[in-house]
């Protein structure tokens, strides 16, 4: 009798440990960052100078890496800034087309007169009209097409000047150095491995990462039969084992409507983000984080 007695305290917290568990769902997720953003290599190029280091903080438009462009790609860049929009032909064919337009004019003047006086043919000026308003007609579609094919260079001149960080000639050599800059406010997330000077840096590759930390986001599966259980705007506590179980509180920020996995014979998760405010920078991404909701 005395061990019943001794055992029932025990048996007591055993239940309520229990219960206490029964009204959780607790989920495991990792920590990612809110936005993310690879910066990526416009052309192949030679690095100079790596200017910063994961966990920099940097604001859009600062300079990430200096670096030159491979020779063939100079060449290239070098051709397409020299002919520019190319719209010399055109140009050549709407004064043609101008100065035609100009002496059909004045054949149509004349044709009017004499229609008008009697001594002319009415059908005569009628397809004298009919060629000026075709002429006209082609002038425009050529202006129109020139000044396409002038803004389209201008702003690939502009895109270009910030490849470069300065304003470009077309008439002069490329400038040596070329600056990959941030897209956004944030932090540097992570290099590409061997990202040193001398390194070459292929067309369109992504040697940088750039994201923004507070806050930060964890993404868990909820079972089926838990999902009502959860609203946007609940709160939740999220626990990361890296950091000792430290506890941080998360709101619910949205709630996926379909399953990750539609078929009958599998069961059906949903996916809940939710936010964890992160103005100390302590939670990284990466990081394993356990979340406790209550029931």
């Amino acid at each position: 009798m005395r061990n019943v007695l001794f055992l029932l305290p025990v048996l007591l917290a055993l239940v309520l440990v229990q219960s206490v568990q029964a009204a959780e769902i607790r989920l495991t997720g990792k920590v990612v960052a809110t936005v993310t953003r690879p910066v990526a290599v416009p052309f192949n190029g030679v690095v100079d100078e790596v200017l910063v280091q994961p966990g920099a903080a940097v604001t859009r438009g600062a300079p990430l890496v200096r670096y030159h462009l491979q020779e063939e790609a100079a060449r290239v860049l070098q051709r397409e800034v020299i002919v520019g929009a190319g719209t010399e032909k055109e140009r050549g064919e709407m004064l043609h087309l101008q100065q035609e337009l100009t002496d059909l004019s004045a054949q149509r003047s004349k044709a009017r007169q004499l229609a008008a006086s009697g001594l002319g043919s009415h059908q005569a000026l009628s397809r004298l009209e009919a060629n000026c308003d075709a002429l006209s007609k082609r002038i425009e579609l050529l202006k129109l097409s020139i000044d396409k094919s002038e803004k389209t260079f201008q702003a690939r001149l502009r895109e270009l000047e910030g490849y470069f960080g300065q304003p470009l000639d077309p008439q002069q050599e490329l400038p040596q150095s070329l600056i990959l800059t941030s897209p956004i406010d944030g932090y540097v997330l992570s290099l590409a491995a061997g990202l040193n000077p001398g390194s070459l840096l292929a067309a369109q590759s992504t040697p940088i990462q750039v994201g923004q930390m507070d806050p930060v986001i964890i993404t868990v599966p909820v079972y089926e039969s838990d999902i009502n259980d959860i609203g946007v705007g609940d709160k939740a506590i999220i626990q990361i084992p890296s950091l000792g179980d430290r506890e941080f509180e998360a709101s619910v920020s949205e709630i996926s409507w379909s399953s990750s996995d539609m078929s009958v014979s599998q069961p059906s998760y949903y996916s809940v983000e939710l936010t964890v405010p992160n103005p100390e920078l302590e939670l990284k991404p990466g990081f394993k984080a356990i979340v406790r909701f209550s029931k």
